[in-house]
């Protein structure tokens, strides 16, 4: 999963950014509007964190430009305005939740956990299970293994938040550089070839598990994840 922190004050988006990776989130931050919305435009995400005092581009102008542009990924308003016009304004604009500050990082945790399960579809709460076919994902000790097989096997965070995009985007040809950007973040200098290194890592363990999904290239575009033989 993967959050953008939009916050001018840099020691709290410092702060944010260094739990948020703390609890084996992805994450990116920036201090200002306009370079939120270059990367909200340029990335995926799974939810923003957006502060409403923003230098230039304000938080609340920020979040009505993105919902005009239809992009519906959760945003959680956090902000010294506790005021309740305020609160009423940015649900209005679109915002899935509001936080004030201060604020205890316990607090805005289960906030995104709370979000999360509302919005993210095939993701299991009581077992916390992506599920595709056979495969099974387990978010929380970053295992595969696939039903019937017996057969399961850790991933590295890379390779498991690269499996993680597959499975919330099934059958979606995703790009290498959308994969890049996910993985490794919006300022990474990695190159796209690692791309190709991790996805050679994860087809060889989906086939010790006997998945019968598979990573499969498309080429000139990237790769997708979708449903085929059982690899016995």
């Amino acid at each position: 999963m993967k959050i953008l922190v939009v916050e001018d004050e840099q020691g709290l988006r410092e702060a944010l950014m260094e739990s948020l990776r703390a609890s084996d989130y992805l994450v990116d931050g920036t201090g200002d509007g306009e370079s939120g919305l270059d990367m909200i435009r340029g990335n995926s995400y799974d939810l923003i964190i957006l502060d409403i005092m923003l230098p230039g581009l304000n938080g609340m102008d920020l979040l009505t430009i993105i919902r005009k542009l239809n992009i519906t990924v959760p945003v959680i308003l956090l902000t010294a305005l506790s005021q309740l016009e305020y609160k009423v304004q940015g649900m209005d604009c679109g915002a899935d939740d509001y936080i004030t500050k201060p604020f205890e990082m316990k607090e805005l945790l289960a906030r995104i956990r709370m979000i999360m399960r509302r919005n993210t579809s095939g993701f299991d709460p009581g077992n916390s299970t992506l599920t595709m076919g056979s495969l099974e994902l387990n978010t929380l000790d970053f295992t595969i293994s696939c039903t019937g097989s017996g057969r399961n096997v850790q991933l590295s965070k890379k390779e498991f938040h690269m499996l993680e995009y597959f499975m919330r985007n099934p059958g979606q040809v995703l790009s290498r550089e959308q994969i890049t950007l996910r993985v490794w973040g919006y300022d990474s200098e990695t190159e796209y070839n690692n791309v190709d290194v991790y996805i050679s890592y994860l087809r060889k363990k989906l086939m010790f598990v006997r998945s019968d999904a598979q990573i499969v290239a498309v080429r000139g575009i990237g790769y997708k994840l979708e449903e085929g033989s059982r690899n016995d």
